[in-house]
């Protein structure tokens, strides 16, 4: 088996396996090794937590987030971080 990079329709990348002898183009019929689907997550409960997180750090404004350095970075990997590391261990799981 060997390890096929391609990019499908929709402009994702993607990798998947297949024999040796396959040419290429068989790759979208492979076996997918790829990462978790981000569209498991439930981003209207992203952003809800994102937005009440940057109320609660009073990143309300441009001027708020040159203040805080690494504030809107802090918010982005409290609320993310956690739930993609769940899809990897939950991908692993199947």
């Amino acid at each position: 088996m060997r390890l096929v990079k391609w990019t499908d329709k929709n402009g994702y990348r993607r990798q998947s396996l297949i024999r040796n002898n396959d040419p290429d183009t068989e790759a979208p019929g492979g076996i997918p090794q790829e990462p978790p689907d981000l569209s498991q997550l439930d981003w209207p409960a992203i952003a809800k937590e994102m937005h009440n997180l940057f109320i609660d750090r009073g990143l309300i404004t441009w001027r708020d987030v040159q203040a805080s350095h690494n504030g809107v970075s802090a918010v982005i990997q409290t609320v993310l971080r956690r739930r993609i590391v769940e899809l990897f261990k939950l991908q692993e799981a199947e």
